[in-house]
């Protein structure tokens, strides 16, 4: 009986101690989630997606979101969307006096290739939470998941789901979407606004997929972490060859 009472009493000190860890990791998630708004010749500010802090630079920030939230494809000349003219702010949508930062874009996909990402960096002082980017790969389907988003502009909500399936094999091309290898989510709360928004791991406390839309009005799409590494990749490498330099603009 005593060794019982011992057992129990671990169980409980263990599901506390989970509890606790899940609980920071969930506000530390919130904490990296911004809005991505532009600013209109007008001056007046609106929020397009959301945004998520995944790598600490030696000025700032850099901030991933997704590239259908700042333009489409220039399919005639084979290229991502003219960006650059436009300013884009990030803010952690605070609730009395929201700041919004100038954020530059660094790196935006070609969408029609499956390339749905736009990289935004920022300069700052200020200390923020990252979540790193994980691998999709090591995911099982079934597993629970993590996402931050601001549907419809209400401001950064807190969501749970699981993966469905780690990869479309269905060709859903058509214009700028190209979802086939998504990874396919089952959650609530996705609408407007939450494009761009991280599905994170809560294994692996890292971002697996980003998520660009929805099939049915269910079932969630979200770009594999992996794509994003080699979009990345090629990116740094130059290799990357539907980016718009500045001479096209």
């Amino acid at each position: 009986m005593v060794v019982c009472k011992r057992l129990s009493l671990l169980v409980r000190v263990a599901l506390l101690t989970l509890g606790t860890s899940s609980k920071e990791f969930t506000e530390k998630a919130k904490n990296a989630t911004a809005l991505l708004y532009s600013q209109d010749a007008s001056g007046s500010m609106r929020m397009h997606c959301t945004a998520t802090a995944f790598e600490k630079t030696k000025t700032g920030y850099q901030f991933v979101s997704a590239a259908h939230c700042i333009g489409s494809d220039d399919t005639q000349k084979e290229r991502v969307a003219e960006y650059r003219r436009i300013p884009f702010y990030i803010t952690f949508d605070e609730t009395d006096l929201k700041t919004f930062y100038a954020a530059k874009v660094v790196a935006v996909g070609y969408q029609h290739r499956g390339d749905d990402f736009a990289i935004f960096e920022l300069s700052t002082d200020e200390q923020w939470p990252t979540i790193p980017i994980g691998d999709e790969r090591k995911e099982e389907e079934g597993n629970a998941v993590l996402n931050i988003a601001s549907p419809l502009g209400l401001g950064r909500q807190v969501f749970h789901g699981n993966i469905s399936k780690l990869e479309l094999d269905r060709p859903i091309v058509q214009g700028d979407i190209n979802w086939k290898g998504s990874v396919l989510l089952q959650m609530p709360g996705t609408d407007g606004g939450s494009s761009g928004s991280a599905i994170i791991s809560e294994e692996q406390e890292a971002i697996v997929a980003f998520l660009v839309g929805t099939i049915g009005g269910s079932t969630i799409t979200a770009i594999p972490a992996s794509r994003f590494t080699e979009f990345r990749q090629r990116i740094s490498e130059g290799k990357y060859k539907w980016v718009v330099k500045d001479e096209d603009q």
